[in-house]
């Protein structure tokens, strides 16, 4: 399925995910700084306020206002230097008593953490619910179709833009491809786009000078400067090295396709008589399919392939046709992934592969979906 990005859509759910990840930050950070009795025993110093600044309604705690002080710290040694403490860590209420503090170089009050309820109640709410709304999204794209797939269009002007090759191919183990596997140019055009912010906050920070603005801002510098690398993480580019990723598996022995809790199969490329890549491009919106033909011997045979057999695929808001005789592997590719795919076939089995580009037109007058027909040039 293929459709313009819902931008609208996208731009509500960034906001929320905000909402939520500055709300579970601030919720988190007010209960670590609940303090209970001081230690003075396990004290390794003592600290005087001097002054106290009042830093929000954004810090380092997230949304609301803290209490930010520096004080004189006497060490046992009996040198004296000044400390910063942050985040209720000492207030005003502080001034003119001594209190005890631990450390040799960052010193913090020696006193009780209290551990309290609802600073942690939050996250484990949300996490749990997240796993809960996953579950039931799965569950939901398991259930069988009830009504029949009603194509709204047919596809038209059909062209085999890549025939199939010569002899059998002479590659050796094999190639896992993510359908939505980015290129290297979205890739780096995403990660530029967030180093550009980043570079700017962490120039930002430096002509700030500012303590705690300093952190603040360099801490998002550099966490915008390591796109690449987290992007890596987050992004298809590491989704084929995982195995519980949704993708085709292509080798000397076969081709097969995993998706996890859905339709998962391996089938010999004895069973294969060709594999095709379709490409419709329509009003800016490009559609890639990869539909598997079987061997006579081997139509009907695989149990698993059933849901997959002359399977229908969405365009924007057109209702395309399966292909005629045809398994169509559940999942639109991108552009890298399909050369992926082209490449491996060349090296495995060349003379299985072909690649068509068709049109869509509307179906009038009763008239019944175009397939394109394996003999179709």
């Amino acid at each position: 399925m293929v459709r313009r990005p819902r931008w609208k859509k996208i731009a509500g759910q960034s906001l929320v995910v905000l909402v939520v990840v500055l709300g579970l930050w601030s919720v988190t950070a007010r209960g670590m700084v609940q303090y209970g009795p001081d230690r003075p025993s396990t004290a390794d110093g003592v600290a005087r306020v001097t002054s106290c600044d009042r830093i929000g309604p954004i810090s380092r705690g997230g949304l609301g206002f803290y209490w930010f002080c520096t004080a004189d710290v006497t060490t046992e040694d009996g040198r004296t230097r000044s400390a910063r403490f942050e985040l209720n860590e000492l207030t005003p209420a502080d001034i003119g008593e001594p209190v005890p503090v631990e450390g040799s170089r960052e010193f913090r009050r020696a006193a009780d953490k209290l551990l309290v309820w609802w600073s942690i109640a939050p996250g484990i709410t949300f996490f749990l619910g997240l796993a809960a709304w996953s579950e039931v999204h799965r569950r939901r794209r398991l259930r069988h179709r009830v009504t029949p797939w009603q194509a709204s269009v047919r596809l038209a002007s059909p062209s085999c833009v890549l025939a199939a090759g010569a002899g059998s191919g002479t590659g050796h183990g094999s190639r896992k491809i993510a359908p939505t596997e980015w290129s290297a140019q979205r890739y780096w055009r995403l990660a530029g786009s967030i180093m550009v912010p980043g570079a700017v906050f962490a120039i930002a920070g430096s002509l700030i000078g500012s303590g705690d603005a300093l952190k603040i801002l360099t801490t998002l510098g550099l966490m915008c400067l390591a796109a690449p690398i987290w992007l890596m993480t987050f992004t298809p580019r590491w989704y084929r090295t995982s195995e519980y990723a949704t993708a085709v598996t292509i080798s000397a022995d076969g081709i097969g396709w995993y998706r996890r809790g859905q339709t998962t199969f391996m089938l010999d490329w004895a069973e294969v008589a060709e594999v095709r890549l379709t490409t419709i491009d329509h009003d800016g919106l490009v559609l890639r399919v990869i539909d598997l033909f079987l061997t006579e011997a081997a139509v009907g045979r695989r149990a698993e392939l059933r849901g997959l057999w002359q399977l229908g695929a969405e365009l924007g808001s057109h209702r395309l046709p399966g292909e005629k005789g045809a398994y169509r592997l559940p999942e639109a590719f991108t552009d890298a992934a399909a050369r992926q795919v082209r490449e491996a076939v060349a090296v495995y089995r060349p003379e299985r592969y072909r690649e068509f580009t068709a049109e869509i037109e509307a179906v009038g007058g009763g008239a019944p979906p175009t397939p394109i027909t394996r003999g179709a040039t």
